[in-house]
C-alpha cells in the first residue's frame, strides 16, 4: 500500500465518522424541527445532542486537513468548483450551532429552534449533492444528480438520528420511543425506496450495495422487533455502505495529486501523535454521555 492509499483510507475514515457521527446531529435537527409541539420528544433530542454536536465537527476538519495537505491539487478543484454550496454548508453549521444555543436559553424567540431545524437540512442537503457530483463527475450540485445526492444524505441522516435516538428516549423518556420508532422505521422504508436509483447507479451485484442493502432490511427487523441498542449497529454499517459505494465511483486522479512521499509521512507522524490524544477523548465523552439508568 502507497501513502497515497493511507492518506485515501483515512479520508474516508474521517468522512465516514462524520456522516455517522455529525450526520446524526443534522438529522437531529430535522426531527427537532418537525417536533415543535412536543416538548418531551425535544428535550430528549437536545440532551441527546449535549456537548456531542460541535465535537463531532473535528471529523470534518481531520477531512478537510488531510484533503489539502496529501491531495492539494484535489483540494483546489472542488472547493473552486463547488464553493457555493460548500459555503451554503459552512454558514449552515454556524447557523445552526449558534441557534441550536440560543433556542435553549431564549426558548420564546422560536425562530432560533425554526433557524436550527433549517439549517440542519441544508448543510447536508449541500454536503450529499456536491458528494455526488464528485462521485459521477458529470455533473454540479444544482443538476438531477446532484439533487438526489442531497436528498439521499438529508434522508440518510434523518434515518440515523432517528435510530439513535430510539435508544435514548428509552433511557430518558421512555414515553417518547414510539414516536421516534415510528419515524426511524419510516425514515428507513424511505432511505430504501429513494436508494433505488443509487442502486442502479452503482450496479446492483456491487458487494457495498448488496451489504447495505442486507444491513438496511436487518435494521428495519430489529426495529420492529424493538431491539434498539443492535439496530444502531446495523443502521450505521448500511450507511457506511453507500458512502464507501459512492467512493468507489469517483475518479479525482488522486494518486497523481497526491503529495511528496516525505510530506505523507510527517502527516502520518503528525496524525499518530494527534490520535493518542483525541480518538481516547472523544470515546471516552461518548461512554460518559451515554450513561444513566435506563427507564424501561
Amino acid at each position: 500500500m502507497s501513502y497515497a492509499d493511507a492518506a485515501l483510507g483515512l479520508i474516508l475514515l474521517g468522512l465516514s465518522a462524520y456522516l455517522l457521527f455529525g450526520g446524526a446531529d443534522f438529522g437531529a435537527g430535522l426531527w427537532h424541527l418537525l417536533a415543535r409541539r412536543r416538548p418531551a420528544e425535544r428535550a430528549v433530542i437536545e440532551h441527546a445532542m449535549g456537548p456531542l454536536w460541535e465535537a463531532n465537527h473535528v471529523w470534518l476538519i481531520f477531512v478537510m486537513v488531510m484533503t489539502w495537505t496529501a491531495f492539494p491539487p484535489v483540494f483546489a478543484a472542488v472547493m473552486t468548483a463547488h464553493w457555493v454550496p460548500l459555503s451554503l454548508a459552512a454558514l449552515g453549521i454556524v447557523a445552526r450551532g449558534s441557534t441550536f444555543v440560543f433556542s435553549k436559553a431564549v426558548p420564546e424567540r422560536r425562530w432560533y429552534a425554526w433557524t436550527f431545524g433549517v439549517s440542519s437540512v441544508v448543510t447536508p442537503y449541500c454536503m450529499g449533492a456536491v458528494a455526488a457530483a464528485l462521485a459521477t463527475g458529470r455533473s454540479d450540485w444544482l443538476s438531477p444528480t446532484g439533487l438526489y445526492g442531497g436528498l439521499l444524505t438529508t434522508a440518510l441522516c434523518g434515518y440515523l438520528a432517528a435510530v439513535y435516538l430510539v435508544w435514548d428516549a428509552r433511557r430518558l423518556s421512555p414515553g417518547s420511543v414510539g414516536w421516534f420508532r415510528a419515524r426511524a422505521l419510516a425514515a428507513g422504508v424511505a432511505v430504501g425506496v429513494l436508494a433505488l436509483p443509487g442502486a442502479a447507479l452503482f450496479g446492483v451485484g456491487s458487494p457495498l450495495i448488496l451489504l447495505s442493502a442486507a444491513a438496511g432490511l436487518t435494521s428495519l427487523v430489529l426495529l420492529a422487533g424493538r431491539r434498539y441498542l443492535a439496530v444502531r449497529v446495523t443502521a450505521g454499517l448500511a450507511v457506511g455502505a453507500v458512502l464507501w459505494g459512492a467512493a468507489g465511483l469517483a475518479d479525482l486522479g488522486l494518486h497523481d495529486a497526491a503529495a511528496h512521499d516525505a510530506v505523507l509521512r510527517i502527516v502520518f507522524i503528525a496524525l499518530g501523535a494527534g490520535a493518542v490524544i483525541l480518538v481516547p477523548s472523544l470515546a471516552w465523552l461518548y461512554v460518559l454521555f451515554q450513561r444513566g439508568p435506563a427507564r424501561a
